[in-house]
């Protein structure tokens, strides 16, 4: 399952520099549970729903896009743990690059938990 599992992990990347949510979102459980750490308006723990409300959020943020570069993927088991890079510039004008480590947990070819961790700081620069 392993490699499968990259695969997928690798395509909801691609399927968002695409710009093609829905793909990218076919393979994520409606009970998913995604964190995001930290106190901005979009921490704690969402379903795929209230995700989706943070995503559209982000793409208003974003009218040109933003890029997520996958720079390493190591699968054990169900799990993937994936470093990525994010490049866009912001509504604001600013430009948006930041880190990121994400840990996927799938079942049955579908993702089921994501820990997203980020440069919060540097996020929270960019919508202050």
């Amino acid at each position: 399952m392993s490699e499968t599992a990259k695969d997928i992990v690798r395509g909801f990347f691609t399927s968002l520099n695409d710009g093609d949510f829905d793909t990218a979102f076919r393979h994520v459980s409606d009970d998913v549970e995604w964190w995001v750490p930290g106190e901005l308006p979009f921490s704690g723990t969402k379903t795929k729903a209230e995700y989706l409300v943070v995503v559209e959020a982000i793409r208003g943020g974003f009218p040109g896009g933003l890029q997520f570069t996958v720079t390493n993927l190591i699968a054990e088991g169900d799990q993937v743990a994936a470093e990525v890079s994010s490049l866009g510039e912001h509504a604001s004008g600013r430009t948006y690059a930041n880190r990121y480590h994400f840990l996927f947990t799938l079942r049955g070819g579908v993702i089921v938990a994501v820990k997203e961790y980020m440069d919060m700081q540097h996020l929270a620069q960019l919508i202050a």
